[in-house]
Parts: structure tokens; C-alpha cells; sequence
């Protein structure tokens, strides 16, 4: 991308090449659009913030040799997502998007959905947009209380 401000549709790309790089288990790519220092809060790994790109590379890369496994199995596993309702904002060097990521998982056993919402901020840096701040949030009904609907 030039020094002008990119478009929202430049952006929403680049967050597509992002995610897809996770699916696919392309280390590469996902190192290319994720900063070192990155940091996270992902609710269904840690209650804590985890730091730094490593961790999702080691996490990526069982993702990958997991689905593999899967495969060479013979039993079918595909993963999809879809970017609903996004939302760019750009401030200069950085992107903020967000959206709600629903997931598709194919399997022998059939189609499995899953959905949260996230926040991810891009930074432009000399090489490139990457990645350098991402939250998700579950998608429970306000106020959450684990036991909601279950007898007392």
C-alpha cells in the first residue's frame, strides 16, 4: 500500500489474508501481517493477555498439524469464516476493524457454527499493515450469569 490512507475495502482484505492465513496454517503469512509485540485477550485460551507472536505461531502450527492429522485420517475437516457487520475506523497509522467472526467447520459429522466478536487493530509500519492488538468477546447475553435458565 501507498503513504495515502488506505480504504476500508483495502483494509477488510488484509484482515481476510490475515484470518485465512490462521485457517490455513500459513506460518509465512501470518507472520507477515502479525507485529512481534502483538497482544491478545482471547477468552476460550486464557483469562489472562497473552503477548507476543510466538504463541500464536506454536498455536497456529497445532491448529494445522491437528487438521492434517484429521485429513490423512480420510475424515473430512474444512474451516470458513465470514466477517459480519465490519466496522473500519483509520486514524492515521492505524486501522482499527470490528466486526462478529463466524466460524464454519465441516466435518463428517456435519456443519458446526461458532461466533464471537472482535477487535483487531492494525499498525502501518515500514513493512506493511500487521496486526497489533486483538480482543474477542463472547457473544452471551448481557449481563452473563453461567447459570441463567437452569433450575435452582
Amino acid at each position: 500500500m501507498s503513504d495515502a490512507l488506505p480504504t476500508d475495502q483495502e483494509i477488510l482484505a488484509l484482515l481476510d489474508r490475515h484470518l485465512s492465513s490462521i485457517w490455513a496454517g500459513d506460518l509465512a503469512a501470518y507472520s507477515a501481517t502479525t507485529a512481534p509485540d502483538v497482544t491478545f485477550f482471547e477468552w476460550y485460551i486464557s483469562t489472562q493477555r497473552i503477548d507476543g507472536l510466538e504463541f500464536h505461531l506454536r498455536e497456529t502450527a497445532a491448529n494445522r498439524r491437528a487438521a492434517e492429522d484429521k485429513r490423512l485420517a480420510g475424515r473430512r475437516y474444512e474451516v470458513e469464516h465470514e466477517v459480519l457487520a465490519p466496522k473500519v475506523q483509520l486514524y492515521g497509522e492505524v486501522a482499527i476493524v470490528t466486526y462478529t467472526l463466524l466460524m464454519r467447520y465441516t466435518t463428517d459429522e456435519g456443519v458446526r457454527h461458532t461466533e464471537h466478536n472482535e477487535t483487531r487493530v492494525f499498525h502501518r509500519e515500514d513493512g506493511g499493515w500487521r496486526l497489533v492488538h486483538c480482543h474477542k468477546s463472547p457473544m452471551w447475553p448481557a449481563p452473563h450469569h453461567p447459570l441463567a435458565g437452569k433450575a435452582e
